[in-house]
């Protein structure tokens, strides 16, 4: 029969395994936590400026672009219920307001360049400004492994830029 002493040595190692467990996850949230803050801050105030400024009733995804400038978009419907994309210039503030009926959207774009390119793998899709005009920007693994990108007329869906191979 074991003595109690036993059962005490064996449960030490769980007790010690369980701490380490927790440990491990509260660190991870932790890193995962900083490292989500600034964007969280980002869409908090993309989405404070757009109902501010363009009458989103109903925030819904968030995106941010880098080209030669950084854009913040925040989608949603305005309180004629209308689907709109606010972009957000990052310095500056200017804000554009995009009616999503007026242009092609997220699935458009990504089933062009599935159909276009048969990528690997899609990385990013994100609107923004370029040469001041709405484009789709996606960037994907080609099915040689290499970088992508490419930039996609909001309005019409037509190619305005693309790098390949990088």
């Amino acid at each position: 029969m074991p003595s109690r002493n036993n059962k005490q040595r064996r449960s030490h190692p769980i007790r010690l395994t369980i701490i380490i467990i927790i440990l491990i996850f509260l660190f991870g949230w932790v890193v995962y936590a900083v490292g989500n803050h600034p964007r969280n801050e980002s869409r908090s105030q993309a989405v404070s400026l757009a109902k501010k400024y363009a009458n989103l009733k109903h925030p819904g995804d968030f995106y941010i672009y880098n080209r030669e400038h950084t854009y913040y978009t925040i989608t949603g419907e305005n309180q004629k219920n209308q689907k709109i994309l606010v972009v957000i210039a990052q310095k500056g503030g200017k804000i554009r307001v995009l009616k999503q009926a007026n242009g092609i959207t997220k699935n458009e774009a990504l089933t062009q360049i599935w159909a276009k390119r048969n990528p690997k793998k899609v990385l990013k899709i994100a609107p923004g400004i370029f040469n001041d005009r709405p484009v789709w920007e996606i960037s994907y693994i080609n099915k040689k492994g290499n970088l992508c990108y490419e930039l996609l007329n909001f309005k019409n869906g037509k190619d305005i830029q693309k790098i390949e191979n990088l």
